[in-house]
């Protein structure tokens, strides 16, 4: 995915997501049904979070691809979603559904980096909690916990830091900063 892709639906759900994110979706209202009807010709649509300041430079969101779907046991739609990247969204407007749309231009970020340098401490307690986690063990069947950049995205995404704070990471400058936060936290 690069350069600029006109009109993909936009999911407004608070939720942080980097690139090589895997998560699960409940999906039962019909314009978001709508959108996951979209999805595939579309190329995936973007999960953009409500909580994001009015003073920033641009809204930014995590453009994603629905890996898997099926009906949970209550009848409702369940999607895994995988993020491909993250985006600038530009010209968001919203159809007669009130489902929103906004063109979107690929941003680079550090979490789409490889590397084989290893972050020991943090891929073990990384290891340990999806091994603990069904769902989590589930939805990830490539984990590169040797990867710094995959491991320190994926804490980023599962600790209850404020919205606001995990924002400040989504520059690509980003890494160094992230990654002291989430050893600080995770050393405690």
């Amino acid at each position: 995915m690069s350069g600029k892709t006109t009109n993909l639906p936009v999911f407004p759900l608070d939720l942080f997501l980097l690139p090589g994110g895997i998560t699960r979706l409940r999906i039962f209202e019909p314009r978001y049904l709508k959108m996951v009807g979209l999805a595939t010709p579309l190329g995936g649509f973007v999960i953009s979070s409500n909580k994001q300041s009015t003073t920033q430079a641009y809204r930014w969101g995590s453009w994603v691809n629905i890996i898997n779907f099926e009906q949970g046991k209550d009848g409702v739609l369940e999607i895994d979603v995988s993020c491909d990247c993250l985006v600038e969204l530009e010209n968001i407007q919203q159809d007669t559904d009130k489902l929103l749309f906004a063109d979107a231009l690929v941003h680079k970020h550090w979490s789409q980096k490889s590397s084989t340098t290893e972050l020991a401490s943090l891929s073990g307690s990384l290891k340990s909690l999806f091994e603990s986690n069904k769902l989590l063990n589930e939805l990830y069947h490539d984990k590169l916990p040797n990867n710094p950049y995959w491991t320190v995205s994926r804490w980023l995404e599962l600790l209850p830091i404020p919205f606001d704070i995990k924002n400040k990471f989504v520059l690509e400058s980003s890494y160094t900063e992230a990654k002291k936060l989430v050893h600080s936290i995770i050393s405690q």
